[in-house]
């Protein structure tokens, strides 16, 4: 008697051959985008940290076809989760418009929601169906008004502590997370950790750490690569040093902790002043800052220190004692290439012109004149 063989093919409507094949086009889309990821974050400037920002959402969202992901920053001195960022997609593609305005708007406070308790626990966490938890819609529902269904939240740390948080949500219409998705979620997180904190300790190492402002290490790179492209382009540019007026005295009379209130006040003064992006701002050691104010001729660059002068005059430093106190400046300025084509001359000329105010008083800011070398 024959036997019969039973045929072991499966159909091609198989739901595990389906399952197979769905699984496999997702992860061969998520590793071309982590290819992609990686190649921009090789070339990606260390200080262009907001971009960065912007990207991994962007790149998170994408991996998953996940409906809107979101960055949400740790604020430390408030303890709050505040949304930075938030993206939408649709029809297989990144939609351009950023919600950011929108959802800056929104905070979360740690422990709460979702992005609340990974926070506070510091671990990834996937909630396939939001309807089976006791966790509250998340904010972007509120935003989006709809319902979410699916919900990854991933920290991101920098020195082991969190300083923000990924979430990638996917709304009713779509279909629940699992666990591969976590992982290429956790892989582009991961990524971005790497460079967050890189370019952290890239920040540090170009930062005054008391006024926040550039140090002088990083301040003489950017004057020399400046004289450069000004000697290439014919372009010009200023130098300002300057210093705080008796400075010793606020420190022997009030102590060194008023006088480092006094260095972070005048850098907050300093950076309402100067154009960001544009002009460099440095502390130079002690007292002593400088600016780089480019394609700025010397008047305008005296107009600038003006308006410095003013808005220092303007603060006061009140001591635990109910004492208080104020300062001014005496600043230097030096145009480029008037008063020499190299760092060294201009440095020396701007030196000169900061004598020069405090022989005339102080709280002033003078430009160097050629005279000036003659003894005039």
């Amino acid at each position: 008697m024959k036997r019969k063989t039973m045929n072991h093919q499966t159909s091609p409507n198989d739901p595990a051959k389906i399952d197979y094949y769905e699984s496999f086009v997702k992860r061969d889309r998520a590793l071309k985008i982590i290819k992609e990821m990686s190649e921009f974050l090789r070339i990606l400037d260390l200080q262009e940290t907001e971009i960065l920002k912007t990207m991994i959402v962007r790149f998170a969202i994408e991996s998953v076809e996940a409906s809107q992901g979101a960055l949400i920053i740790y604020d430390k001195e408030k303890n709050v989760l505040n949304y930075q960022d938030m993206y939408v997609y649709e029809n297989n593609r990144i939609m351009l418009e950023s919600f950011g305005e929108v959802v800056k708007e929104y905070q979360v406070l740690p422990g709460e929601g979702v992005v609340g308790d990974a926070f506070v626990k510091e671990t990834p966490i996937l909630v396939p169906n939001l309807r089976q938890t006791q966790y509250p819609q998340p904010v972007i529902g509120e935003i989006l008004r709809k319902e979410i269904k699916s919900v990854m939240v991933v920290p991101l740390k920098v020195d082991g502590e969190v300083v923000a948080l990924l979430e990638v949500i996917n709304t009713l219409d779509k279909r629940e997370f699992n666990s591969e998705d976590m992982e290429i979620v956790m892989i582009i997180a991961n990524f971005a950790s790497t460079i967050l904190e890189n370019a952290h300790h890239y920040r540090l190492a170009i930062h005054d750490k008391l006024t926040g402002l550039y140090n002088s290490h990083y301040f003489q790179k950017e004057m020399d690569e400046e004289i450069e492209r000004s000697l290439r382009y014919g372009r010009f540019f200023s130098f300002v040093i300057f210093d705080i007026d008796d400075f010793k005295k606020i420190n022997d009379g009030y102590g060194h902790s008023y006088g480092d209130r006094a260095l972070k006040e005048l850098a907050s003064c300093i950076q309402r002043v100067v154009r960001r992006d544009v002009d460099v701002a440095a502390r130079y050691g002690g007292d002593e800052f400088v600016l780089l104010l480019t394609n700025t001729h010397g008047e305008e660059a005296l107009k600038v220190c003006d308006r410095l002068l003013k808005l220092v005059r303007t603060v006061t430093i009140t001591t635990d004692d109910g004492r208080s106190f104020g300062f001014t400046l005496s600043m230097g300025v030096a145009e480029f290439p008037t008063h020499g084509k190299e760092a060294y001359y201009i440095f020396n000329a701007a030196d000169e012109a900061l004598y020069r105010s405090k022989a005339l008083g102080k709280n002033r800011a003078t430009l160097y004149q050629l005279s000036q070398e003659k003894g005039e």
